[in-house]
């Protein structure tokens, strides 16, 4: 399985996680504003979000490839990439 965020995507995705840190997590007013000029760098379409966009397509693609099992054809065979991950 391959899923790519686009920018407007990924840019959704990380206001979404930061409206919910700033209302359900204890932040002092200072954090609160660092939260806040965080997420205004990173406005759609800035380098910062094409940069945030990369960096959350690596990770997502990083954790399905460790939580897919994938047949691979070996002399014959067909081989898990777990067992040979492992070997």
């Amino acid at each position: 399985m391959q899923v790519i965020l686009e920018p407007d995507e990924a840019w959704s995705i990380m206001s979404l996680v930061v409206s919910q840190v700033l209302d359900q997590v204890e932040l002092s007013e200072e954090g609160k504003a660092a939260v806040r000029r965080w997420r205004s760098d990173r406005g759609d379409a800035t380098t910062e979000m094409g940069d945030l966009t990369v960096s959350m397509n690596e990770s997502l693609g990083t954790v399905l490839d460790e939580r897919t099992t994938r047949l691979i054809r070996r002399k014959g065979w067909y081989v898990s990439t777990k067992e040979e991950a492992q070997a």
